[in-house]
């Protein structure tokens, strides 16, 4: 008995050292989850200058917003035109939802190209192919692409 005790306030202190020394869960994460979460849920819920704002958001963290890029893709399409200068210090002249996500999937980089690749092969939205085409030559401009395009 006295032995499991000790084994157990070993384990206890080992914990502790853990926990302490940052090997545990990091820090201000859930604040980053919940603000691509949120980012996530506009776009899918938002008004056409939510969505465009929500996109060049998600652009913005690179490649940090892999995770996003699915949720991107289904507004690829989208041809409202949104005015951009509500949420960007630089904006273009006209822009639309699926020009502002296309940008996005060009800023977040390589994990955007494969999904880019699928939607300039089979979408059925002509608007969607543009704008993936547009981000494709864009990513092979920046260098992100090899031997994909």
């Amino acid at each position: 008995m006295r032995e499991v005790k000790k084994a157990g306030f070993a384990l206890c202190i080992g914990m502790i050292v853990v926990i302490l020394s940052g090997f545990g869960p990091k820090r201000g994460t859930t604040g980053e989850t919940d603000a691509f979460a949120r980012h996530v849920a506009m776009l899918r819920s938002g008004k056409p200058q939510q969505k465009a704002a929500a996109a060049y958001w998600l652009g913005q963290q690179k490649s940090a917003a892999a995770g996003a890029v699915d949720s991107l893709l289904e507004f690829l399409g989208d041809a409202t035109e949104v005015d951009a200068k509500q949420y960007r210090q630089r904006p273009l002249e006209k822009m639309t939802v699926g020009e502002e996500v296309a940008a996005a999937l060009v800023n977040i980089g390589h994990p955007s190209i494969e999904p880019l690749i699928r939607v300039l092969k089979n979408s059925p939205q002509a608007e969607a192919r543009k704008n993936a085409a547009w981000a494709l030559g864009a990513l092979h401009d920046t260098g992100a692409t090899s031997s994909e395009i």
